[in-house]
């Protein structure tokens, strides 16, 4: 017996067997596909993905007119690929590579150009020393701290 997911990609690669791969990489056909694995994988205990089964389904079958035409399927598309995004990686914890490292980098930045200027106004003469160090001080241990967690999450295989 074939599952859900199979057919779901057999379907896709027979309608979109004309498409080149261009715009294959620019629909991120190949994530529509590792969350339909998900999606499937996960409908058993999770209603949402139960439900999205569904909405996928749907899509599926006119998933040539979503690439080729732009109108209301490439949005439901676009619509389905960012909701299933989110969905997956609110609930199921699968995240994109480096996100945590991206995420906690920015507010390294912010805490440490803060930080920064603080010491700046503590010393006339170094100042620009000082914002240096405490932006180093800042951004250095957040983004290892990033990267650690981004490990672990690849180490999981819990990547989207």
């Amino acid at each position: 017996m074939k599952s859900w997911s199979a057919e779901q990609h057999k379907q896709i690669d027979t309608k979109l067997k004309e498409v080149n791969d261009k715009d294959i990489r620019f629909f991120r056909i190949d994530e529509f596909k590792r969350n339909i694995d998900r999606v499937d994988k996960f409908s058993v205990n999770c209603p949402t993905c139960k439900k999205e089964q569904l909405n996928i389904s749907d899509l599926v079958i006119a998933i040539d007119e979503a690439v080729n035409v732009p109108g209301k399927k490439r949005r439901e598309y676009d619509r389905l690929i960012s909701r299933l995004s989110k969905h997956i990686q609110k609930e199921h914890g699968f995240y994109a590579p480096f996100h945590f490292t991206y995420k906690y980098s920015f507010f390294g930045i912010v805490a440490g150009a803060i930080l920064g200027y603080l010491l700046m106004q503590l010393n006339a003469e170094l100042k620009l020393e000082l914002f240096c160090m405490g932006f180093a001080i800042g951004i250095l241990p957040i983004y290892f701290w990033g990267h650690q967690k981004d490990k672990k999450i690849r180490n999981k295989k819990m990547l989207m």
